[in-house]
Formats: C-alpha cells, structure tokens, sequence
C-alpha cells in the first residue's frame, strides 16, 4: 500500500489505529476500485469495500445453489443432505441485508442484524468455512449481538 495514503487515513504516533494489521487483501486493487467510482478514500469506506466484496461472495454461492437445485422436484431433501439445511432455509438467508459492519476501537467488526439474529444457525452450517477464512484473511471480528 502507498505509504502516503496510508499514512493519510491513519492518525500518526502511538495511538496509530490500523484495523487492517492482519489484513492479507490486495489494497492495490481494492483502492484502485474504490477510485474509479469515485468513493473517499477513508478507513471505513476501505473496510467496507472489503467486507462488501465478501458479502457479494455469499450472495453468489447463494445463488449457485438456487441455480443448482431449481430443477429438482425435492430440494429440501436435497439441499439437507448437502449442505446441512433445507431449501427453504438457504432462500431466506440474504447476505446483503443481514450483515452490517462497523469501526470500533481500531477493529472492524461484523454481525448479524438484529433482524437476522434467528438465521446465525443456517449461517454457520452454511458459510461458516467462508466467514473463518474472511476473519483469517481480514482480520475483521465476527460478532454476536
């Protein structure tokens, strides 16, 4: 990352906050991204391209499976069988309504809406593998409400 936007979204000093410490992304790409439309270039807009990116993965995996399955004439049964939940329950999740992601105290962290609190269980069988490896990767926190 350019050391002086770098330097230019963080403070100086000792209390440097730096949410992207144990971040392994490609910055490079991602501010490339967010300049060409436009967006400030600031700790949360980054975070949250970051984590926008990821929620667009979820809806895509989503998908794949509504795609995969659309044909069958039991995709309950099917889907419980695959991956653990039935069709039903994989068509309510939205990933783009149901995560929210903050800034606080040097760290970004996501949740669950408080309106999607009752889905955590068809998340974590779901895309539990995908949610560790973003935290992994981000070092962002998952937490709960």
């Amino acid at each position: 990352m350019n050391e002086a936007l770098y330097n230019a979204v963080f403070c100086y000093g000792e209390n440097k906050v730096d949410p992207f410490a144990a971040c392994c992304v490609d910055f490079d790409r991602i501010i490339s991204d967010m300049k060409l439309v436009g967006y400030e270039l600031t700790s949360f807009n980054i975070a949250h391209q970051i984590f926008l990116e990821k929620i667009d993965e979820l809806i895509r995996a989503k998908n794949k499976i509504i795609e995969e399955t659309m044909d069958l004439p039991n995709k309950d049964t099917f889907c419980k069988d695959k991956y653990g939940i039935t069709f039903k329950d994989i068509d309510a999740l939205d990933p783009g309504h149901d995560f929210e992601m903050d800034i606080k105290s040097g760290q970004v962290i996501f949740y669950l809406t408080h309106e999607a609190l009752h889905k955590k269980e068809e998340y974590n069988i779901l895309f539990k593998n995908a949610l560790d490896t973003f935290v992994e990767e981000t070092g962002f926190k998952f937490v709960s409400l």
